[in-house]
């Protein structure tokens, strides 16, 4: 992948490794990298913009599952997902949008299927002890 791409595995959360404007342009070159639909790149891009959360600080990947060959912790379905949910719009709609957002990834059906369980499952048993 040629989205400027270099292993970075860092711990949940914040990083002192990673860079905002780094990762942010990591994130808007997948999308022509990738092929990525416009309309998962406006979900995408209002997680990025939004002023309801800082998603450089409140991202921590995906939840329960890997951040597969993304190499830090914003990989673009997971990062959206945690807007959702860190923004009141948790749920069912958010848990389909994260399995489309896979998919536009390059997931096959099962495995953003697998996944979208996975995290469903997490997150469902963190928001209910929370």
């Amino acid at each position: 992948m040629s989205c400027g791409c270099r292993k970075i595995r860092p711990v949940r959360g914040h990083n002192d490794a990673l860079d905002r404007a780094t990762e942010r342009h990591r994130i808007i070159e997948s999308f022509d990298v990738l092929n990525v639909p416009v309309g998962i790149q406006a979900l995408i891009r209002e997680a990025l913009d939004s002023d309801k959360w800082d998603w450089f600080k409140d991202c921590d990947g995906c939840t329960a599952v890997s951040e597969v060959y993304w190499p830090t912790i914003y990989f673009p379905p997971c990062l959206r997902h945690d807007f959702d949910w860190a923004t009141g719009n948790g749920g069912w709609e958010s848990n389909v949008r994260f399995y489309r957002i896979q998919q536009a990834y390059g997931m096959s059906a099962f495995r953003a299927g697998i996944r979208f369980a996975g995290v469903t499952v997490a997150w469902y048993c963190a928001y209910k002890w929370r």
